[in-house]
């Protein structure tokens, strides 16, 4: 078999090397000087450092003028300004020092790289009264925005893609996040040193199926018949008359009768004896009550797939899982995101807490280039 020949460039992968500018700018002629050690800090004196901090929101002043850096800004920095390292081992030294300077120094580069401005929370003035989450890392502007009179428009976390998610603390952050009015921004970094960007945010998903108490008596007593008339196959129920099944968004259409899942057996059967409601169904409730419609979603690796129409008019625009069976790392969570916006479909993990369930979505996200 010839192979077929690939008709596309590779993107090509920033390296960063240690003294070599990725700025195309000229270097200026008279070679700036590297930050200096203080007690608390590495620090650029003036005048490279109001230049610094005017313009593109870099370090964090000092009564002399002077500006405190963080490891990734100084790399920044050496990057994009043409600042020499403090010496030629810092980087290695940095890293011995506290290994998470790899992770930050890449994720500060690229969140920066379309203009927008970033800031470690570190280096916000208290002046400025910006009211912080003890998890997020930095704030972030818009491109067009001045950051010292604006207020920001996103709080900004990172992971390794390796490291394990706690889906509780995410969906308090995000709400958290979200209740001071922000978005909430997830950086990915991997192996390569590639960085994949997200968006956290809380989805309603509803639709427009009927409910049972839109249902009349007569419909319900209808509904029991049929459903007395059930025939058991697998862990399922297949009804044989099918021409007068009331309830759309219950079962399929299959074979000349209509098929329901154990889930949704079981759903029926509490809705016709008014029983308690099993603890395996409260999502499935949940979900049910607000409209939509559900079909097994495990083509698309998720307990669900959500329409909000009957099938066949829409595509499904949710796919949902229940916390219990989301990823429990950031790889396997970018996959699931990836295959779901593969098939045009929003990821949502479906969480319970304070007696209700919430669904935070996952998306894909570009800052300030969407």
């Amino acid at each position: 078999m010839v192979r077929q020949n690939r008709k596309f460039t590779p993107r090509q992968r920033t390296t960063r090397p240690l003294g070599i500018p990725l700025t195309s700018n000229q270097p200026p002629a008279q070679p700036l000087n590297p930050p200096i050690k203080r007690q608390d800090g590495w620090f650029i004196e003036p005048p490279l450092s109001s230049r610094l901090y005017q313009k593109s929101g870099l370090g964090m002043m000092q009564s002399d003028e002077s500006i405190r850096l963080t490891n990734e800004e100084i790399l920044f920095c050496h990057w994009h300004r043409h600042v020499p390292l403090p010496s030629e081992n810092w980087f290695r030294d940095s890293v011995i020092e506290n290994p998470d300077v790899v992770a930050r120094s890449v994720v500060f580069d690229v969140a920066r790289s379309g203009g927008e401005i970033l800031i470690p929370v570190e280096n916000l003035p208290e002046k400025w009264g910006i009211q912080t989450h003890s998890s997020t890392w930095a704030m972030r502007w818009n491109r067009e925005q001045i950051f010292s009179k604006e207020p920001p428009v996103a709080h900004v976390r990172w992971a390794w893609n390796t490291d394990e998610i706690d889906w509780n603390e995410m969906l308090e952050w995000t709400n958290t996040v979200h209740s001071h009015g922000m978005l909430a921004e997830f950086f990915v970094i991997d192996e390569e040193m590639d960085v994949t960007m997200y968006l956290l945010s809380m989805a309603q998903p509803n639709g427009e199926q009927r409910l049972w108490n839109s249902f009349s008596d007569a419909e319900r007593e209808l509904l029991s018949e049929l459903w007395s008339q059930r025939i058991q196959r697998g862990t399922g129920w297949y009804i044989p008359d099918k021409s007068t099944w009331p309830w759309g968004s219950l079962g399929v259409e299959h074979l000349s009768g209509r098929h329901l899942r154990h889930e949704e057996g079981q759903w029926i059967e509490h809705l016709l004896n008014d029983s308690s409601l099993p603890v395996e169904l409260e999502l499935f409730n949940d979900l049910m009550i607000r409209g939509v419609l559900l079909r097994p979603g495990f083509k698309f690796g998720s307990r669900w797939r959500v329409y909000d129409t009957p099938v066949g008019e829409a595509h499904a625009p949710w796919l949902v899982q229940p916390m219990e069976s989301a990823p429990e790392t950031w790889e396997a969570a970018c996959l699931a995101v990836r295959l779901s916006e593969g098939v045009h479909k929003s990821w949502l993990c479906a969480l319970p807490q304070d007696n209700k369930w919430h669904y935070l979505q996952m998306q894909r996200w570009l800052p300030g280039r969407i």
